[in-house]
Parts: structure tokens; sequence; C-alpha cells
């Protein structure tokens, strides 16, 4: 039995109509009017528990303080790698122009901090090598990277002038990319080989990688001091609960989310990856029906429980190519026919081998027999859709009579074809940059395991 304490409780101490406790929104925008009410514990509530999910984001996200070393002199080394220097100012420079470009992550001078090293060890390995870059391709390498953005170079130099970055910051993080791209290109392009059937690979529906997505049901109660010893005594019970119904029943009592009326239902499927880590990481794991949680949020506990998880790929039917061939025999489900289609699943590894192994098997049928269609999802009839959805490339259905005939599908391909449908020759460059990238990572591995790196 859960103890009297409830969001009305909190409503008549304060002799505030109920929709004051609400926010407008549920998940990932609980934020309310603080001028609607006067009365500091409503107000305190809804500061704390109404601010839900959006909050937590942002708090497990966080501002990071400055770190001793700014309120050094700007021009002294913070770092040395190789016995050459890194400035508290270079530092600052690159931390403000990671913020611009919104890659600053939760410490943006440590992060700038890292990738200067790298780029200082880019450097150093391209001289020792006698890799150099000219003017002229800094130049396009600027222009080429302002363009991403829609913007000249002269533009985006502009842009970074007003936040205080210097075009030299913009400069050398341009050049270091640049000249190590070259060094890696001269070292290892000749060894990459792009095969036919990683194209191929690369375009299936399987090579998408799957989205982990979340349903989730929550629970939001004040971390206020008035009301303490009640949340105090409510978590334990809560934590407590093994069923998805008392869950949805203890929402609708104690919860100050907006949810609670639904019994704290989240009514969509949120990706894994957009949630915090106190609760992504439980949520990838646990079995449905756990909660999760407490999670302490500015002025709230937030707890949660899993109701569903799933992996989905996320690709438009319309952007998906079937490819299949279909074949149909007189006679229906007949015995001879259903010998038939055992020898030619036993004989035929791939499509390509279909057409010959039908003759073979039944000699009397024509070359026609055998067809290939290619269409998008969207465009396939309901029941052949139906039958290739259990397949996998070089299966065979044969579920499906049609005027009399039994009909035997195999699937040959699925792929993502998006609109505009890229050349095989684009697929094949984009696998050789991605081979070409994985070598390069391990390449900086190498060179920062065997870097003298001080620190000031």
């Amino acid at each position: 039995m859960l103890p009297n304490f409830s969001r009305s409780a909190l409503q008549a101490a304060c002799h505030v109509p109920a929709r004051l406790t609400m926010a407008p929104s549920a998940l990932f925008r609980y934020a309310l009017d603080r001028s609607r009410s006067s009365c500091p514990a409503a107000s305190g509530l809804r500061r704390s528990a109404a601010q839900g999910l959006a909050v937590l984001v942002l708090a497990m996200a966080g501002m990071s303080a400055p770190t001793p070393a700014s309120a050094q002199s700007p021009f002294a080394a913070a770092v040395y790698v190789n016995e050459q220097a890194i400035t508290n100012y270079e530092i600052n420079q690159y931390a403000q122009f990671l913020d611009f470009l919104g890659v600053g992550g939760q410490n943006p001078r440590e992060e700038a901090r890292e990738r200067l090293i790298e780029d200082r060890l880019r450097i150093q390995e391209a001289r020792r090598l006698g890799v150099r870059v000219t003017p002229e391709d800094i130049a396009s390498g600027m222009s080429e990277f302002a363009a991403r953005a829609e913007l000249t170079r002269e533009e985006l130099i502009a842009r970074l002038a007003e936040i205080g970055v210097e075009a030299g910051t913009f400069e050398e993080f341009i050049r270091a990319g640049v000249v190590w791209r070259e060094l890696v290109n001269a070292r290892y392009s000749a060894g990459v080989r792009v095969t036919s059937s990683q194209v191929d690979t690369a375009q299936s529906v399987a090579a998408v990688r799957p989205v982990t997505e979340v349903l989730l049901s929550e629970i939001f109660l004040p971390s206020d001091p008035e009301f303490a010893e009640a949340v105090n005594e409510l978590i334990p019970q809560v934590l407590a609960i093994d069923s998805m119904e008392e869950f949805s029943n203890a929402a609708r009592q104690i919860s100050a989310a907006p949810s609670a009326p639904d019994g704290g239902r989240i009514d969509r499927w949120i990706e894994l990856n957009a949630l915090p880590e106190p609760i992504a990481m439980p949520a990838s794991t646990v079995s449905v029906g756990t909660i999760i949680g407490p999670v302490e949020v500015p002025g709230a506990y937030a707890i949660f429980q899993l109701r569903g998880r799933r992996d989905t790929r996320d690709v438009p039917a319309g952007d998906v190519e079937i490819e299949y061939r279909s074949l149909n025999l007189p006679g229906g489900r007949s015995e001879s026919n259903l010998q038939r289609l055992s020898e030619i699943r036993a004989l035929a590894d791939s499509c390509a081998d279909l057409g010959r192994v039908v003759g073979r098997v039944a000699p009397e049928l024509p070359e026609s027999a055998v067809r290939t269609t290619t269409l998008r999802q969207t465009e396939l009839p309901t029941g052949v859709a139906t039958e290739l959805s259990r397949l996998n490339p070089g299966q065979f259905s044969s579920n499906m009579v049609e005027n009399g005939e039994l009909v035997v599908l195999m699937l040959c391909h699925r792929i993502v074809v998006p609109d505009p449908r890229p050349r095989r020759s684009e697929i094949e460059m984009s696998l050789y940059n991605r081979a070409l990238e994985g070598i390069s990572e391990v390449y900086m591995q190498t060179l920062l395991a065997e870097a003298e790196i001080r620190t000031r």
C-alpha cells in the first residue's frame, strides 16, 4: 500500500489548481511557467519534478568548470609533445573552435588538449617522412571545410572572429588534417582493396546498423526538502514493484509528471542513444518490466520501468529494392511438384543458379518459366511481399498457389537504394575511405604510444 502522498495533496497545501502542477508535454519537454504560482512548495515541485528527462540529459552533459591551467599565463606551455610545446592560449582557442563546431563534448578544454596533441603528432610524423603540403592545399582545405556549412572560407573566418577565434587556429586545424591525409594515402593506399562483394554487402539492408529503441514508463518525485520524508518512504516501495500494472497504478497516484494520468506511460519508442547513460546503460540489458532508477535530476527523482526494447533498421520501405526469381509449377502442391521443389532447393544456391537448375529438374518447362522481378518494396503485391519478408537472400518460399499452380519464390537481394541512387563507384570510394580511416586510427594510436608527452 502506497503512503498518502499525491499530487493533489501538494496542490491542496498551496491552494492552486491541479493543472498548475502539470507540465505541457512528456519526457523531453517538462517545463513549467514558474510565474503561474507564488507558492514555494508548488513552484519547487514544478521546477524540479516537472523538468523530466530533458533536464536529465542536460545535467548529464554538464558544463565543465575552468581548469587551473586556464588561470595561468595564456602563452605558457601547458603540455609538451616530443619537446614541442602546446600553450594554454592554443588550447583555449581550440576549445572555442570545437564549441563553435558543436563537438566540444562535456569538457571542451580537455577535448582541445587531446586533439592538439594528435595534431602535433600528425605534423611531426609528416615532417619526419618528408610529406609536405602547399599553401594552396591549405586554402583549398579551408574552403572545402567551410562549404560544408554553406559558407565561403572568408565568411567562416569572420564568424570565428566574432567569438574570438583567430584564423590561424582554423588554418592549423586544416593543415593537420590535410597533411595527415596525404601521409596516410602515401603510405597505405596501395594496400587497400575493395571487392565487388563488399560493395554488394554495403548496399544490403542487413548492412544498415540497427538502432535500439525502448518503451518506458515513468514516475517523477520531487526532491524538495519539504517532501523528503514522504519521498524517502515511497522510493523503496516503487523499486519493489514487480508488474507493469502496479507501476501504472503508482504513477497515477504519486507521479508529478504529466504522464501520470496515463499511468506514467510514454507513448512512443525512444532511441537508446538519446537517453542519459544512467538510464541507457541498464535499459540496454535488463529484462522487460525491470525498474530503473532512481536517477536524480535537478529538483526531482526519476524512476523508470522498461516496457519494451527492439532493434530496428530505420530504412523507408520506398528506399528498399527487392529482386527475386519466381517460378510457377502446374499442378499446385502435388507430390511431384513437392519432389521437384526439394531438388531445386538442394541444387540452387543462388538466383544465378535457378534457371539452370529448373531446366535440369523440369525440362518440360519453357526457358521463360523462371522470371526475374525487381521492384521497390512498396510496389510488391501483398502476397509476394508477405512471403519475401520472411526470407534471406538465397532462400525459397512455396506457400502460395495461384490458378492451380505452385508459386515458387527465391529472394535474390534486398538493398537500400536512396533517391538519388548512388553509383557503385561512389560506394566503393566510401568503403575505401573507411578502410583508410581505420588504418589511420591504428597509426595514430601507435604514435601516441611512442610519443613523449609531458604536462606542465
